[in-house]
């Protein structure tokens, strides 16, 4: 998924132009067990990415942007690259990923969420939300309904509720070191209207989009279906601003507008929205059946592959477009299982410096990306600067010192490597940039293409790989890429399998860090040390 597969977050408080263009590629680099190549590129210049869109010139274009009251109804037309494999967001590790975002950005309602841009918790369903000390959170809830659909029928959302999804969600496997199993200690419903959650230690991300903020595992489902797996696996009924009208075995997808949303966001009033009506989705797998669909008027939004193709798409159809860029918030990645020969530390670092992100970034994104170090550029407070000596050095592209590196961890030349991909066009370029640059250095790559969804839940999500490249989700918060690197034993290991007590340390230290000040220090100092 790009960006733009996740834009739907915004709608709530967003008018949309029907020729509003979001775009996105990316690419990201590491040492240690994941090597981030290069982030979502935009201006070469400028160091921005495609993402967030910005109006064009041209008085009758309104994309969003502008003053004024804003003008509902409609339905858009939007792509959708692949089908859900059913509608339940609940599942072990990663299998419920694609729908539990999707649906958590559009069904389903939220206590709060924590945008990227300016990292400042935002109140949803929550009215108030109070800390009185480190361990502990309240929040008070406004008045909502479910959607009307049996069995819920429309009924009113509950603290009970709240609690009841939280708990529903920990029974499923996380993804390594998760908040939900490592973090939280219990959540309850006080009352009514009152929601509080405990915590076995300090966590300062406690509010972020990985954490109790998730699109996913906080969002609220009706307690009494929360174990239905037979709806579940073919409806979603939540008390989110959108309605889960219909879809062909998970495609082609249809919302509409909640008449009952509720008409705040905490404390802000928000009566109307969403101001669409409703929401189309149409299967298109095939980028270039997507750009000729969004150049026919069939859908209307698009993300670009490559700078040339928007630049292309502008020249052709002019001002009936709005083409935006800013910097993403997804990058490529290169992971490297923590098994032989990458216990050695010289085998991961001489992979490392094999890695030329400069051609990378010209072969994949037209030199529209900027490189990204274990935490993308996006997150501006935490990402290390670009000045920063040991971010150069981790950048540094050198096949003479790579070669040294291998020779004195002997290194088996002879063997021939798997590099398992998806067959997502962005995936299946890197693995070809990869393999051509790790060549270059004596090391024999064999590609291992899979279906996107084999690869997904059997080879990334068991960590059943030897190496694996491929396009990370956009991460709303800079906790995620650090937890990544975390230990663990059995079901809770990161994909990598990657252990390094310095490493927990310094993740753990700066997740316990409450004064953002200091909270930003630890951050950089964490990857350092990754």
């Amino acid at each position: 998924m790009a960006n733009d597969d996740l834009g739907l977050r915004y709608w709530q408080s967003q008018r949309v132009s029907r020729r509003k263009v979001i775009a996105g590629a990316a690419v990201g680099g590491a040492a240690v067990g994941a090597i981030a190549i290069v982030g979502c590129g935009g201006g070469k210049k400028t160091g921005t990415v495609a993402g967030s869109p910005t109006a064009v010139s041209g008085s009758t274009v309104t994309d969003g942007s502008q003053d004024g009251p804003a003008q509902p109804g409609g339905i858009l037309n939007i792509r959708q690259p692949f089908a859900l494999p059913s509608m339940k967001v609940f599942g072990p590790s990663i299998l419920a990923l694609a729908q539990g975002l999707y649906l958590g950005f559009t069904t389903y309602d939220h206590m709060w969420y924590v945008p990227t841009d300016t990292g400042v918790r935002e109140l949803f369903l929550a009215t108030k939300v109070e800390q009185p000390d480190p361990l502990t959170v309240i929040a008070t809830l406004g008045d909502a309904t479910f959607h009307d659909k049996p069995p819920v029928n429309g009924r009113k959302v509950t603290a009970e509720d709240v609690a009841a999804s939280f708990k529903r969600f920990r029974e499923e496997i996380g993804i390594g070191y998760d908040w939900l199993h490592n973090v939280m200690d219990d959540i309850v419903a006080v009352d009514e209207r009152t929601v509080k959650i405990t915590q076995k230690q300090t966590w300062a991300w406690v509010f972020t989009s990985s954490n109790a903020g998730s699109p996913i595992t906080s969002s609220i489902h009706p307690k009494e279906i929360l174990h239905n797996d037979d709806l579940l696996q073919k409806d979603a009924i939540g008390s989110g601003q959108w309605v889960l009208a219909g879809h062909d075995n998970g495609a082609n997808i249809q919302f509409r507008k909640f008449e009952k949303f509720r008409p705040f966001a905490g404390t802000t009033p928000i009566t109307g929205q969403p101001f669409l009506d409703g929401i189309n989705n149409k299967l298109i797998t095939d980028d270039v059946a997507a750009l000729a669909a969004f150049k026919a008027g069939d859908i209307d939004t698009y993300g670009f592959t490559s700078k040339t193709e928007a630049e292309n798409t502008k020249q052709a159809l002019g001002d009936k477009i709005v083409v935006g860029s800013n910097l993403g918030r997804d990058y490529v990645t290169l992971m490297l299982k923590y098994e032989p020969p990458f216990l050695d530390q010289r085998v991961r670092q001489a992979f490392n410096l094999l890695i030329d992100r400069d051609e990378a970034m010209q072969l994949l994104t037209d030199d529209s990306a900027v490189k990204a170090g274990p935490i993308p550029p996006a997150h501006k407070l935490y990402a290390l600067p670009e000045d920063d000596p040991d971010l150069k050095e981790y950048f540094r592209h050198d096949i003479a010192d790579a070669k040294k590196l291998l020779d004195a961890a002997s290194f088996d030349f002879d063997q021939e490597m798997e590099l398992k991909h998806s067959v997502r066009p962005v995936d299946a370029q890197l693995a070809q940039v990869l393999q051509a640059q790790l060549k270059r250095g004596g090391i024999k790559v064999k590609l291992a293409p899979e279906d996107l969804v084999k690869w997904f839940s059997q080879s990334l999500g068991q960590g059943n790989f030897h190496m694996t490249c491929f396009l990370h989700l956009p991460y709303e918060d800079a906790d995620l890429p650090l937890r990544f690197y975390l230990s663990g034993e059995g079901d809770r290991k990161n994909f990598m399998g990657y252990k390094d007590a310095e490493v927990d340390a310094a993740v753990l230290a700066a997740a316990g860090e409450l004064d953002e000040k200091a909270r930003i220090e630890k951050v950089r100092t964490a990857q350092k040390v990754i």
